[in-house]
């Protein structure tokens, strides 16, 4: 409770509080809220349920109805967007402005920032959702926007079983981490052992008990405090106030059994029978419900039903949760209750829960599904799961769509139409949910059904590449090859769908020649549709593959017929899809500042649409314009928290990339070439070209040339098949480069007239760069060279790459030393300034080493400041080159010194740092700090 307390005393914080049934969470929870009762500091809190109705962030809203605006004159600063909580939250409804004439129920994005607001100007509060184990996935988004987002003053709690998350495992539905500035804790609470069980008794009981009884005590309730407790109580009523006598035979005298089940039995067989109807009635309904609910069910008369009521809570066996609203403090109360209810009770009970729900207006669909269920009548129970399915559908809750859609598919009698119905609606939901290997195993399962019709199995197959896709896996395209041959009969529209996904220019094993030919089959298929959404779906398929070759034209022609504004949500999703692949596309075409451009559209549409997967995409991109514009301070940290929230496996090897690349500038060279072959994938084009890229530059930075031009090529050859040389930038000079060193001139020279000939007519600003680098590395007359080279530096920095622009002018540099040293000089000072303000480590010391190797640079006169016991800036870098684990060598070559001084910088940081060389040593990618 400390823990608990000491982080809700920070103006923000999130507190994670894991424990299983039983063992004391809102318990834990009700002693912290009296301690901070009078602190100034309001508690709303909410409660996630197993059986709910589509209501998006339901727990949420049930915990802001308990708010109340700050009081005296001031108006609360409520914003705009609040006024979309006003239909859910009436009782603040006095408070918050009134909303603009609009869609009548808004939807999730819209209630995701009034939520926010609201919480945002209710001042200093603790919003507490129990039991998120059972949030729906509005809600778990919600829950990780106020994580992630948290409004000042809020103070987020959840409770949560690990046992019951999700199959991601994830409490928030991804990796967390809190922001900076945010505090809190994450706390686990645990069954209590024997002594701490028999510490318990002693406190209840008295010691002489507490020892006679104390291993008994902790075999019956398994260390579960709720369960302990219980049984404590009801021996405390039977011993009184003297613990003399006590023995292990009495102990088995008593009524209470071992388990809680029958701890539960025995306090509801004390109530009255009305009390005891009410209790069933609660046990059988599962939710928490009103007063006049439990009396109808349960069948009570009204007179006696206050007092039945009253007599149920006064024994905990249930407990207030809300306004009007009664259920069980715990499941496994709920359980014991219900388990023991007989079977024509149970039955009889059921039914009529669904006659007394189905008078309700509007009925709650999913609660009488469930009690359909129960009754095991398939007749009965499918019309209604379908029904509830339909309207979870309709408001757009995939969760509990998901789920009854799964029951359906479960029952062997389900008519066929019903189950294809199911089949095709579950593997739609299963593509916009997150945790990829679930979805893929959803998925594959549904695609396996017995008896689905060819072109809804090709549907459905087509939905399974998409994830597949998505999850990086290889699999993807030959599923939708097959999906592609099952529905291209029946279902052309779908068919154009799939072929043009085959044919964006991604994969591989396909030529350029084989992508333009099925594309266009693709548009004819899509115009015999005449369906809006599949040209959309195909349009921005063909705006992805024209983004590859690098036809920016016509990739600009075909953005313009997607709409920016529509109402139909599916279309703007085509758009945001389109718009991130073109800005994606146009950044490795080192199209920069148009990629930034896209991305900013595609943000704003996909928060609109909450398009979670383009959302989390364009972050990571952002990251990656920051590794090639710099500078550098704090990229590192950044890129390693977004591979710490990374849920999907396709962002977090694209973002280990980025380690690498960070890895690679900062000398950490042995780390970044670990990465890059533990993350290598081969089955795109991007992913392949990239990771031979930044292997070559650390193969020609160790000095291994041969190394270069072996290993480069296989990605050459995939250049030539596929022949979408656009992409290449980067990897055509560091081959070149190499192949010059090891006396290969006349295939650097055929392969730069290739890579000349591939992105003729194409726009490929950044190849066009690598090109004239290239020719002026060839030229033999250095005013030539030196003129190529300068046309390229100046390319480079328009684009801007200003990393790239100083490799060049450094390398300019270095072609005038012997003809203009003056003017290297200059080169070389101006590629180290760059390099310096960009934090690359390396290169400003490959230019240091030039200079002073040609007395540029003065000796450091004696009176210079002593470092003393602190790092010298030069015996940092060492020192975090060492914690990455580097050799001696390594840490020479990263630094461009000598072998011995190497050694003479080690010896000092290990001296001055009073550690071991395995001391230093962390994992890979660590900083020093």
């Amino acid at each position: 409770m400390q823990a608990v307390l000491e982080a809700l005393r920070r103006p923000s914080a999130v507190v994670l509080l894991e424990g299983e049934a039983g063992v004391g969470k809102s318990r834990l929870l009700e002693e912290a809220w009296d301690q901070i009762k009078d602190s100034g500091v309001a508690v709303l809190r909410g409660w996630c349920h197993p059986l709910r109705e589509p209501l998006p962030f339901g727990p949420v809203i049930d915990a802001l109805r308990q708010a109340r605006p700050p009081t005296g004159d001031e108006t609360p600063p409520f914003g705009a967007a609040s006024a979309w909580l006003a239909p859910h939250v009436p009782e603040l409804a006095a408070w918050l402005p009134t909303p603009d004439p609009g869609p009548a129920e808004p939807g999730r994005p819209q209630l995701t920032h009034a939520i926010h607001d609201v919480l945002s100007a209710l001042g200093p509060l603790v919003l507490a959702v129990e039991d998120v184990h059972w949030a729906d996935d509005s809600t778990r988004d919600l829950l990780l926007l106020l994580a992630r987002n948290t409004p000042p003053n809020l103070r987020l709690l959840l409770t949560y079983r690990r046992q019951d998350l999700p199959e991601d495992g994830n409490v928030l539905g991804t990796a967390y981490r809190r922001p900076v500035g945010v505090g809190g804790i994450d706390l686990s609470l645990s069954p209590l052992d024997e002594s701490e069980v028999t510490e318990l008794a002693a406190a209840v009981l008295g010691p002489t008990a507490a020892a006679n009884l104390g291993r008994q005590l902790y075999e019956r309730s398994g260390g579960l405090p709720l369960a302990a407790e219980e049984d404590l109580r009801v021996l405390a009523d039977h011993l009184g106030d003297s613990d003399s006598g006590v023995s292990v035979a009495l102990l088995e005298q008593v009524s209470v059994p071992r388990a809680f089940q029958e701890v539960f039995d025995s306090r509801v067989h004390m109530l009255p029978r009305p009390s005891v109807a009410m209790v069933q009635a609660a046990a059988v309904l599962a939710v928490p419900v009103g007063e006049e609910l439990l009396i109808r069910l349960a069948g009570v008369e009204h007179e006696r039903a206050e007092a039945a009521l009253e007599a149920a809570l006064r024994s905990n066996v249930l407990q207030e949760v809300g306004n009007d609203r009664y259920a069980f403090r715990h499941t496994l109360a709920r359980r014991a209750v219900y388990t023991r209810i007989l079977g024509p009770r149970r039955m009889r009970l059921h039914r009529e829960a669904i006659e007394v729900l189905s008078a309700l207006a509007p009925p709650p669909l999913v609660q009488i599904a469930y009690h359909a269920r129960r009754l095991g009548d398939p007749v009965k129970w499918i019309p209604r799961a379908k029904a509830a399915a339909d309207q979870a559908i309709a408001v757009g809750d995939d969760g509990i769509a998901s789920d009854l859609l799964q029951q359906l598919l479960s029952e062997a009698a389900l008519p066929d139409d019903t189950r294809t119905w199911a089949a095709l609606v579950l593997s739609g939901i299963a593509t916009r949910r997150t945790g990829p290997a679930a979805t893929i195993a959803m998925l594959r399962r549904i695609v396996a059904e017995v008896g689905l019709p060819t072109a809804v199995r090709g549907e459905i197959r087509l939905n399974l590449s998409r994830a597949l896709s998505n999850a990086d896996d290889p699999d993807w395209p030959g599923q939708t090859e097959l999906a592609v041959r099952e529905l291209e009969q029946e279902r052309p529209d779908q068919a154009a769908v799939a072929l043009a996904a085959l044919s964006m220019g991604e994969l591989l094993d396909r030529t350029r020649a084989h992508d333009l030919a099925d594309m266009d089959r693709a548009v004819e298929l899509a115009d015999q549709a005449d369906d809006p959404l599949v040209r959309a779906n195909v349009t921005a398929s063909r705006i992805t593959l024209m983004g590859t070759i690098g036809n920016q034209a016509l990739q600009d022609q075909l953005l313009e017929q997607l709409p920016r504004d529509s109402k139909d949500l599916d279309l703007l999703r085509q758009r945001c899809r389109a718009v991130h692949n073109a800005g994606q596309s146009a950044f490795f075409r080192c199209r920069d500042d148009r990629a930034a451009v896209l991305y900013s559209e595609a943000e704003v549409l996909a928060e609109h649409l909450d398009y979670q997967l383009v959302i989390n995409w364009c972050a990571v991109h952002r990251l990656h314009l920051e590794c090639v514009r710099g500078p550098w301070n704090g990229l590192t940290n950044k890129i390693d928290t977004a591979i710490h929230d990374a849920v999907e496996s396709t962002s977090r090897t694209h973002l280990f990339r980025l380690r690498a690349h960070m890895d690679t500038v900062f000398g950490r060279w042995a780390n970044a070439r670990h990465t890059l072959k533990t993350c290598q994938a081969d089955d795109t084009t991007a992913d392949f070209l990239w990771g031979s890229t930044a292997l070559a530059r650390l193969d020609l930075l160790e000095g291994d040339p041969a190394g270069v031009w072996r290993n480069a090529q296989p990605a050459l050859k995939a250049l030539r098949h596929k022949n979408v040389w656009v992409w290449a930038c980067d990897l055509i000079p560091s081959v070149v480069e190499a192949a010059l060193t090891i006396g290969r001139r006349e295939e650097a020279e055929e392969l730069v007239d290739e890579t000349a000939a591939g992105i003729a007519g194409f726009d490929a600003p950044g190849m066009e760069a690598d090109v004239l680098l290239c020719r002026g590395m060839l030229d033999t007359d250095t005013d030539k060279a030196v003129a190529l080279m300068s046309h390229a530096q100046l390319r480079y920095a328009a684009i801007p790459r200003p990393y790239t622009a100083a490799q060049t002018t450094e390398r300019i540099g270095r072609t005038l030393l012997e003809t203009k040293p003056a003017e290297a000089v200059r080169q070389l000072q101006a590629a180290l300034d760059t390099f310096m303000d960009l934090g690359a480590i390396t290169d400003a010391a490959r230019c240091q080493r030039a200079l002073r190797d040609i007395g540029q640079q003065c000796p450091v006169p004696r009176g210079r400041r002593s470092h003393g016991t602190d790092l010298s800036p030069r015996e940092q870098q060492v020192a975090e080159l060492l914690a990455a684990g580097a050799t001696n060598k390594s840490i020479a070559q990263a630094l461009s010194l000598s072998v011995r001084t190497a050694e003479h910088h080690v010896a000092r940081v290990l001296k001055k740092l009073d550690t071991s060389r395995e001391g230093m040593v962390g994992p890979p990618g660590r900083d020093l700090t």
